[in-house]
């Protein structure tokens, strides 16, 4: 197999220059006559670890898939501290696993000018933690500022959505009170495993990206929604700012 680092320095430096563009096939081609396949062989020089063939041809399918997803005006050369990170991880990633995708879309923002500020160094490792159901119900929590979810009876089992609308639909109150908490209670059924939606809650909050109290708000849109029930009470789950971050730099699709 054809050694990078020789590749590389057989180069000419404009060539290197453009590995990151949507150009790179059709200037190596041109310039250094050593066809399409030495493009993956230059891109994975700059991720200098050990890999099978079947690895490296994955990485490089997943840093392709990466560099495309920025606009080429707005390319950059990814920071070596954060791309080896997660070259690192990604070689043990399957395309199908909804994780995989977290991982390739931090690394498009460390190649954005634009969007590096929301490639948080400590994304990676916090990545590395998730199960594919947290990262779900991360996107489940970005849609609203707050979600609100019922435990009945202090039981620590997980309440499904129909369970919670069930019981909102036999509240004596008003259609404005149901209508909210109808629209805003959590939805475990989403996930693949939903017995465990607190287990998956708490460990968000543990890494912080998640937050919850069960104090009712005094102000914003719960300032209308002063009440209490004897058999249940009620939680306001939100993202943290940081949490929200994450979202935006390796969820968001856009």
């Amino acid at each position: 197999m054809t050694d990078p680092i020789n590749l590389l320095r057989a180069l000419p430096p404009e060539v290197v220059k453009e590995i990151y563009t949507d150009t790179a096939s059709k200037t190596l081609q041109e310039v250094s006559k050593i066809g399409t396949d030495a493009v993956k062989t230059i891109r994975l020089a700059l991720f200098p670890l050990q890999f099978t063939s079947a690895f490296q041809d994955r990485l490089a399918a997943y840093i392709d898939k990466a560099i495309r997803q920025v606009p080429e005006n707005q390319r950059t050369s990814p920071r070596e501290s954060l791309t080896l990170s997660i070259a690192e991880k990604l070689r043990f990633q399957e395309e199908v696993n909804p994780i995989t995708n977290l991982y390739v879309n931090l690394l498009s923002r460390g190649m954005d000018r634009e969007r590096l500020g929301e490639a948080h160094p400590a994304f990676v490792n916090i990545i590395s933690q998730l199960a594919p159901d947290e990262a779900l119900l991360l996107e489940q929590l970005s849609s609203f500022e707050y979600l609100i979810y019922f435990r009945f009876n202090n039981k620590k089992v997980t309440i499904l959505k129909s369970d919670s609308d069930s019981f909102v639909n036999s509240m004596s109150v008003n259609d404005r009170t149901k209508k909210f908490f109808l629209e805003r209670s959590a939805y475990p059924e989403a996930l693949a495993q939903p017995d465990f939606f607190l287990t998956f809650l708490e460990h968000l909050v543990s890494l912080g990206l998640v937050e919850y109290d069960n104090e009712p708000r005094n102000s914003g849109e719960l300032k209308f929604v002063q009440i209490s029930f004897e058999e249940a009470e009620y939680f306001c789950i939100k993202l943290t700012e940081f949490g929200r971050l994450f979202h935006t730099a390796c969820i968001q699709n856009t």
